[in-house]
Parts: C-alpha cells; structure tokens; sequence
C-alpha cells in the first residue's frame, strides 16, 4: 500500500479484512425470506447486516418495508460506534432497562446525541421525522468527530419555513 500525503492535514485509519470474494461466491445467504437477492435494497440489507449495524425484526424478516422508528435509528448509530459499554440508563420514562434499544438509547443520551422531547420522552416507537433524523445525524457527526460546519440555504425549498428551529442546522447541513 502507498500513500502520497497531500499539502492538507489527514487522518489515514487502516483496516485489514479478507478480501471480498466475486458477489455471490463465498458469502453467507441472509436469513430473511423478505429479501430476496434481486431486491434493490439486497446489497444494502447484506451490508448493515453482515457489518453488525441491522439484525432485523424476526429470525427471519428484515422488514424492508417497516417505517423507521427514533429507537431504530439510535441503535444503528450505536451499533456504528461499536456498542461501547453503557453505564446506567436513559433518564427517559419510555425507555426501560430491559427494552431491545435502552443501551442505544442511553448512550446516545449521555453523549449528547438525542435529547428526547423535553417532557421526560423519548418516543422510541415513533416514526422519526426527517428534522429529527437529520438533528440526531448532525449530533452524532460531531460526537464522531466529523464536521458539521457545512451549511445548505435552505430558502429555496417551498417548505422551508417548516423547518423548526432546533432542526434548521441539522437540516441544512444534511
């Protein structure tokens, strides 16, 4: 491997893995009998599943169909930042301990990823909104260290004035 560094700083992260065999060679079939392997999402299920991110909602079903909840989300993000070790649990009152997504949820909480409704709720089981998949991104960006500097006009869309204000941000850097 070569590396030719440029005039700009960079971070360069190395990680070894056994090369890919050709599609289809060499590979485990998914388990879920609701994707089948000409579906358009095949090789995106294939990836967050085989990359830890999404395990699905049965043994045997992805849900492909399945609208995205708050609870999903936090967990795929928590599963990306390799399920660190959480200590205590989410000061939410929907959100017990034994819950499939409390850890997701608690350590999103403590780094400042989600902050919940601002009446004690997290609403794991809601639909997340795009204002509030774009905010939970844009936090989660900065905790990883990403930049969040880079900001779209959003004035040029008819439902601009929509936006509410904790999302402007976060929706004009999505």
């Amino acid at each position: 491997y070569t590396f030719t560094m440029p005039a700009a700083k960079v971070t360069v992260s190395a990680v070894f893995a056994p090369e890919a065999a050709p599609e289809g060679e060499g590979e485990e079939a998914l388990p879920f009998t609701d994707v089948a392997s000409g579906d358009w999402y095949a090789q995106a299920v294939a990836y967050v599943y085989r990359q830890g991110l999404m395990s699905g909602t049965a043994q045997n079903q992805f849900s492909p169909d399945l609208t995205t909840n708050r609870a999903m989300l936090v967990t795929i993000l928590y599963r990306l930042a390799g399920s660190p070790a959480v200590t205590g649990a989410a000061a939410f009152t929907d959100v017990a301990g034994g819950d499939w997504f409390a850890s997701g949820v608690a350590w999103a909480s403590a780094n400042g990823i989600v902050t919940g409704y601002g009446d004690g709720r997290f609403g794991p089981n809601d639909p997340i909104t795009r204002e509030q998949m774009a905010a939970i991104l844009y936090r989660y960006a900065g905790f990883a260290g990403q930049s969040t500097a880079g900001q779209a006009d959003l004035s040029g869309y008819t439902d601009a004035g929509l936006v509410s204000a904790y999302a402007a941000a976060p929706m004009g850097w999505a």
